[in-house]
């Protein structure tokens, strides 16, 4: 990362991000485990303390918390006399008082506050000393760590108006740590976005609001709080009237738009659709998995993957080359369109759950820590409605499937808590070269599967007849079972 003189960065991402530990580390008040810190056209990565003397006023930090970082057993003049004291900037105590009204005064805090001690401050008045004692020595960078989290909405504004103000007289340089990006855009030039000690999205904030790349960046803006009040909120208390999930949980969803996306199985129908699909929404990188390059004719843009998901080195070879995957569309799968009783039913089932199964399982294995890398994103497992009900002329296929199904939901869990949706793909009969003739286009299905990544829902029932399968589930499932039954194999 870099700051130019003068400009504001804000960085932002959730508690445990490590955008403390940047900052710290930045002002060199943490010591660096690895990169370099270049202040000025200096090193200072391994400076200490004694040749890292000259040039620590020219950098300074605003805490979190006045009331634990001002010493109550001085007074508010002493407080900010004492950084030029240290420094030989005054040559004593009165002196240094005389000083401290200068930031004080820049601060909005008369004279009259330099003999009181900070517990008869109010909060708000207390960060603005922390902010007088970061100026006082008139340093080039300020670091700000979540200087108004804790202050009441007014305050807050008089905060963030003092330090607009100050960078304007000043001069400074700013990074304005933050998990509240409406925050950060009021007093911000640019930001950065940090998770899990990374920084996985940055740019200008015009930019980031309209387009942001990243799942977890959208989630970030989705939790401004906006004033937007319905106009019956007064007596509604139905909460899907307020537009929530009616479980009472946060849905996730990502953006197509800009992201990264891997589809296995890209050379036939379902994927050749996906590969067309992921174009025309703007998808900013495909990768295409084949198990034969040679037999697929990438469009332009789209990079060849050798991809087969039931061999572990492939799929190692792809998680690593692959390393900026948001989204990941498992689409590889096989069907011998057999019933459990045919000649050949127990290698057919073993290669059915094999890549339907386990060849899926592989893929969400390694491609969930490369989604948590890059801050969450969407998994899409492309199943079949017979994942809900066997057909006996499909037997082992439909038994494949249902595995690859209680996968997907064992799966969600674990991945949601790092940011990532993981969506099921229920289609009926669909027209492939597996499946020729059926009634649903690959075009149409793959049309349902990403609507439902971009609107956070978790099973998606592409087409009328696997709709209709769907909710005569839910009515009477042995119903739907006994229905299929009838159709036996000749």
């Amino acid at each position: 990362m870099t700051l130019a003189p003068g400009e504001a960065l804000g960085l932002v991402g959730e508690s445990g991000s490590g955008k403390t530990s940047l900052g710290r580390t930045i002002v060199r008040l943490y010591k660096p485990s690895a990169g370099a810190i270049r202040f000025e056209d200096s090193d200072i990565t391994h400076l200490g303390s004694r040749r890292s003397g000259p040039l620590r006023p020219r950098f300074q930090m605003i805490f979190q918390d006045p009331q634990s970082s001002l010493n109550p057993r001085q007074r508010i003049a002493d407080i900010i006399a004492q950084p030029l004291l240290a420094y030989g900037r005054v040559s004593g105590r009165t002196e240094a008082w005389a000083r401290a009204w200068t930031p004080l005064e820049q601060v909005a805090l008369g004279p009259q506050f330099a003999g009181r001690y900070p517990h008869e401050l109010s909060c708000g008045q207390r960060q603005r000393v922390g902010i007088a004692r970061a100026i006082a020595l008139d340093p080039a960078l300020v670091v700000a760590d979540e200087i108004v989290s804790g202050l009441d909405v007014s305050s807050q504004a008089q905060i963030l108006a003092l330090l607009r103000r100050l960078r304007a007289d000043l001069g400074l340089a700013l990074i304005f740590i933050s998990h509240d990006l409406s925050v950060v855009r009021t007093v911000c030039d640019r930001v950065m976005v940090m998770y899990g000690g990374e920084i996985i999205e940055e740019g200008d904030f015009a930019a980031l609001f309209a387009r942001p790349r990243r799942p977890y960046t959208s989630r970030l803006l989705a939790a401004i709080p906006l004033p937007d009040v319905e106009p019956d909120w007064i007596t509604s208390t139905d909460i899907e009237d307020a537009g929530a999930d009616p479980r009472g949980e946060e849905k996730l969803a990502m953006n197509i738009k800009g992201s990264v996306a891997l589809v296995t199985g890209a050379n036939r129908g379902i994927g050749e659709a996906y590969v067309a699909a992921l174009q025309a929404r703007g998808a900013a990188k495909i990768y295409a998995g084949v198990r034969d390059p040679s037999s697929y004719d990438a469009p332009d843009g789209v990079e060849i993957v050798v991809l087969d998901v039931t061999k572990p080195d492939q799929v190692a070879a792809a998680a690593e080359e692959c390393s900026d995957v948001t989204l990941l569309v498992n689409n590889a799968g096989v069907n011998f369109n057999a019933p459990l009783f045919a000649a050949d039913a127990m290698s057919n089932a073993r290669a059915e759950i094999e890549v339907n199964f386990f060849g899926t399982l592989s893929m969400v294995r390694a491609f969930a820590p490369v989604l948590k890398a890059n801050g969450g994103g969407g998994i899409v497992n492309m199943l079949s409605i017979l994942s809900r009900v066997s057909l006996p002329a499909l037997g082992s296929y439909a038994a494949s499937k249902a595995a690859g199904y209680s996968m997907t939901q064992g799966v969600r869990a674990l991945l949601a808590a790092q940011g990532t949706l993981v969506v099921g793909v229920m289609p009926g009969s669909v027209d492939t070269r597996m499946t020729p003739g059926g009634e649903e286009k690959p075009a149409s299905v793959v049309k349902a599967a990403l609507d439902a990544v971009e609107a956070g829902e978790e099973d998606v029932y592409p087409g009328g007849m696997a709709q209709g399968v769907s909710q005569g589930l839910a009515a009477d499932a042995k119903a739907v079972e006994k229905e299929f039954a009838s159709f036996l194999p000749e």
